[in-house]
Order: structure tokens, then sequence, then C-alpha cells
């Protein structure tokens, strides 16, 4: 069982005060235990800019990953320190509940990421891809030589990225960093930064979906991150544009007429 060393006594309190500090992973599993997420926490397994992320065994004594939000240290800071009158437990705390909604969206989609289970606090809890000796390796841990036919783990890939686009989702960072490799499967994660996106540009304001074109150019941004990985690591080339047309599937037109009327509007 994780031992918690230092848990500051004063944290709640100051909390919801002025005395704002960052979270440390100590205080992240704390709040996690708190609000009953994990019961046994085995082992902090990623702490990246934005979140602390540990797992262990919840009360239904099933494997889970929580991923707890830091304040200061995320790349979402500029949205935190601009919200005027707001707590900024507050804010992480909205984060903690979007993330947890939008896996719950691609989850219920069919899509291969951990199904999601709770939110509280600053955090929230999800299955976690691996089993009881721990989670499973990202692509970007997996020796070069370890898969027989990396082509076909570039075409899961792909596939992801096209059952996300279908369901009018797109990442926004879809790299081997957010890819686990789980029993011949590959695995999405981390999806705050996910967006979900309108059928056209003309959104209305204070809409939680995102233009199409804007989508589009995000879809493009995951492609040129996740296609150069495979380039570079295992040698593998495939056509950008057939992939491209290959995900975009049936919204294809949709794209290319929002797109051209975006030329028109501009010319």
């Amino acid at each position: 069982m994780y031992v918690i060393k230092v848990l500051n006594k004063e944290y709640l309190e100051r909390r919801d005060g002025e005395g704002i500090e960052e979270i440390s992973p100590d205080e992240a599993l704390a709040e996690a235990i708190e609000n009953g997420l994990i019961v046994d926490a085995r082992q902090i397994i990623g702490e990246g800019k934005e979140a602390f992320v540990c797992w262990g065994i919840d009360n239904l004594e099933r494997l889970v990953a929580v991923k707890t939000y830091k304040l200061y240290k995320t790349t979402h800071r500029g949205v935190i320190h601009s919200t005027h009158r707001t707590n900024p437990y507050v804010m992480i705390s909205q984060f903690a509940k979007l993330e947890y909604y939008k896996n719950l969206d691609l989850f219920q989609s069919k899509l291969p990421v951990p199904q999601p289970y709770k939110y509280a606090g600053f955090s929230y809890s999800m299955q976690l891809i691996g089993d009881e000796d721990g989670p499973a390796p990202l692509l970007r841990d997996l020796n070069k030589t370890f898969f027989r036919n990396p082509a076909d783990i570039l075409e899961q890939c792909i596939d992801i990225l096209y059952e996300m686009f279908q369901a009018h989702y797109v990442h926004g960072d879809f790299s081997e960093h957010n890819l686990i490799w789980h029993e011949d499967q590959v695995f999405l994660i981390d999806f705050l930064q996910a967006k979900n996106f309108a059928l056209k540009d003309a959104v209305t304001y204070g809409s939680p979906l995102i233009p199409i074109s804007r989508a589009y150019r995000i879809l493009r941004k995951d492609l040129n991150s996740i296609l150069p990985f495979f380039k570079r690591q295992y040698r593998i080339e495939v056509d950008y544009n057939e992939v491209l047309d290959y995900i975009l599937g049936e919204i294809k037109e949709k794209v290319h007429r929002e797109l051209e009327l975006n030329l028109e509007t501009s010319s």
C-alpha cells in the first residue's frame, strides 16, 4: 500500500481561502482517498505538467487509475488566472468533471478508452489499463523491436482516429505519450483537451461544440504527431492524404464544404 508520508493538516482549510499553493502528490492522494475514489493506493505512475496519476484499488476491488489536476503548472493556467472571482480549486474540480464526461462519451461510443468510474474533488477515477502488477506500457516506452508487425499497430491508431472523428470528437494530443499497449490492443487516454465538434462552422456563442473546420485542423495536428512517430521509430511511411481522407469518412463532404465557404468569405 502507498504510504502517505506528509499530509499538510492546513490543506483542507486553506484550499478555500487566499493561501493557495500547488497540490502535492500526498495531498492529491489524501483527497482521492477522502472522496472514495481509491482505498488502496499502490503507486504514483505519472506526474506531468497538468496532473498526478496514481493507481490502486477502489472500494469495489477494481484496479483503478486516479488523475488529479494541478493548479499552476497546468497548460490551462491561463483559464484559471483569467477567471475572476473563481477559486482556482473550483476550476480544477471542473477540469476533473469535464474530462470524466468526455471520457464517458468516448467509452459509450465504444472507443478503446478506459472506463470512467467517478469524479470528486480535483480528481476522477477510471479503469486501469493493465493488471495486478501495474499499468500497461505507453507506446513511447516500448522497444523498437517489440512489435513483430508495427504496421498493424499504426493501423489500430488510425482506426481510433477514424472512430473518434465519426463520433464527432478530435483528441488534440494524439501521440505515443497517450497511447497504451495492452493485450494486443491500443488504448487512448488523456481527454481534457479533446473537443466535440458540430457538423458546421456556424455554432452559437457559448456552445460546447467547436466548428468543424477547427476540428479538421486539430485532426491534422494529431496526424502530424502520430505518423512521424511511426516513421521515426519503425520506418513506416504512409500516404498522409489517403489516411486523412479515410478518417474523414462520411463527414468529408461537410468538412470540404465549410473550408470552401471559409475561402469564399476571406477572398
